[in-house]
């Protein structure tokens, strides 16, 4: 709907909200009063008062509907106090009634960051950027969204470099910036940018995770994992919880016992679960929250910890918690904080999580019909465009090198949309992959199946912490600029020693790693 329409459509609902003049008076007196009830919500807006704020400005729009900068602070007030749709109208009128309003067009683009609208977000940016290019805090926001929402790094980081250039002492902007530099792999002068930052703005959180991920990547852990906890209060993926214990801070239980709620994706949560062993060797009696698809895995491998299932609803697992009489609380994630300080802290397993033995000997018997050769699992793609999924993934096509080792029985692990190039690829190539769609029906029939095979080949996907924390032989592509979970360098990762890497020499460069990994699947084969 364009704007106009838009605007159209919002008077018949919003009345004086929208601005329609319903206060007879004389014009002169009317331009006194809406200039004293908009002066009255700047005062309230300073103040934080956002419901005096909104009140006011509202009043000075039913004197003076087409006061741009009234329908924008009113927009600002509405966000502050977390009414969007409110907020979304009043930007939309503001750049209606003033069609080059920047600033305007820049508020729309934070509601719509703000509604998790990456898309518009972008779009209200741009616009903003394309009125006033000089305007630093849209270049800023712009490469935000870019580099953590859309997948988009390199215009984002432009984006951010540009900001920097034009407000060089802005903290936002810094702290985008200590992201950037890390995502870059240059952890050192991110780790230099944090540092400086906190020295100023020592709450500043953002900057206290980007070193904690700094740290963490350079295998820096005792050093990292206090500036992890600033997870909880940064922008990402971390969702507070309505959970009334205390916070387990690693000191001796003694008889509590201690609730371990979910949090992240479901490898990160495959991941910290590692630490899981180390809490019930502390204490027998422990409840563990998990995402839906990992509670039988979960059950099946942590004997004395009662898994549930992760839902939105907090107060039935404050219930169950009561129940099992639980007396702490701790994220997954803050688990390593007391478990894994030091790269000598990760044990040297054989695989913490266990497939069903049944399914997993059905799955060998499968694997088996297929006749001799290394049974190996494959998986080409992954991510999203938050986590920056393009610069993961490949093309089936890329993998023509080692789907060609005829000593090999590939089988497909790969879930989402990109098994669709799979038909074509065999089609095109012969039947060089399997496509068993049953064993991708659960997560924990894709883990049996995963335990039955010689070998996983993988990009980064949660299929690299399935296979590494079942204890599967497994072989990770890794792009150049990778999470910090696979550390800075090297072929091993601390987490699964069954996983080794293969990293791109160059950003977008597969090919040597494609090539490097048919070389070592055949000399595995024929041995």
């Amino acid at each position: 709907m364009s704007i106009p329409a838009w605007l159209k459509s919002l008077l018949p609902r919003s009345g004086a909200r929208a601005g329609i003049a319903t206060t007879a008076a004389p014009p002169a007196d009317r331009e006194i009063a809406a200039r004293a009830a908009f002066d009255a919500g700047l005062a309230a807006h300073s103040a934080r008062d956002w419901g005096a704020a909104i009140v006011s400005f509202n009043r000075a729009l039913e004197y003076r509907h087409d006061d741009a900068d009234a329908h924008n602070n009113l927009g600002l007030c509405y966000l502050e106090a977390d009414r969007y749709e409110d907020a979304v109208d009043s930007f939309v009128l503001a750049t209606h009634f003033r069609p080059n309003f920047a600033q305007a067009f820049y508020n729309l683009g934070l509601a719509a960051l703000k509604g998790r609208d990456f898309d518009k977000a972008v779009r209200c940016l741009e616009r903003a950027i394309e009125i006033k290019p000089a305007l630093a805090a849209a270049h800023n926001t712009l490469g935000y969204v870019l580099t953590h929402q859309t997948g988009d790094f390199e215009r984002g980081a432009a984006h951010i470099r540009r900001a920097l250039e034009l407000t060089p002492a802005d903290p936002d902007i810094l702290c985008n910036y200590g992201a950037v530099l890390a995502q870059e792999g240059r952890a050192e002068e991110a780790l230099a940018v944090c540092d400086a930052l906190l020295a100023d703005y020592p709450q500043m959180h953002e900057a206290r995770l980007n070193r904690a991920l700094a740290q963490l990547k350079r295998g820096r852990f005792e050093e990292g994992w206090p500036d992890y906890e600033a997870r909880k209060f940064a922008r990402g993926n971390f969702v507070p919880r309505a959970l009334p214990f205390p916070e387990w801070r690693g000191e001796p239980l003694d008889g509590k016992r201690l609730l371990v709620y979910a949090e992240q994706g479901i490898g990160d949560q495959i991941m910290f679960a590692s630490c899981v062993p180390d809490v019930l060797k502390l204490e027998k009696i422990c409840l563990v929250e998990s995402a839906p698809s990992l509670v039988p895995l979960f059950t099946r491998s942590f004997a004395g910890a009662t898994v549930v299932s992760q839902t939105q609803d907090d107060a039935s697992l404050v219930r169950m918690a009561q129940a099992a009489a639980i007396t702490h609380q701790v994220a997954i994630g803050s688990l390593p904080l007391q478990f894994r300080k030091c790269r000598a802290d990760f044990p040297d397993h054989a695989g913490y999580l266990r497939a069903d033995p049944l399914r997993t000997e059905h799955w060998k018997s499968r694997l088996a019909a297929l006749g001799p050769g290394l049974k190996v699992g494959v998986s080409w793609s992954g991510g999203t465009p938050a986590t920056r999924g393009a610069n993961r993934s490949m093309q089936l096509s890329d993998w023509a090198p080692i789907l060609e080792q005829r000593q090999c029985r590939f089988v497909n692990l790969q879930y989402g949309k990109a098994t669709t190039e799979l038909p074509a690829f065999l089609r095109k190539s012969g039947p060089l992959v399997h496509d068993w769609r049953d064993a991708m029906e659960s997560y924990d029939e894709t883990a049996a199946l995963v335990a039955a095979l010689d070998l996983v080949i993988t990009v980064q996907t949660a299929l690299v912490h399935l296979a590494g924390a079942l204890g599967k032989r497994t072989w990770v592509m890794l792009q150049a600029a990778c999470e910090w979970r696979y550390g800075e360098r090297g072929e091993t990762m601390p987490w699964y020693p069954g996983v080794r890497m293969f990293r791109q020499p160059l950003p977008g460069d597969w090919q040597p790693v494609v090539a490097h990994v048919a070389r070592d699947v055949a000399r595995l084969a024929s041995s």
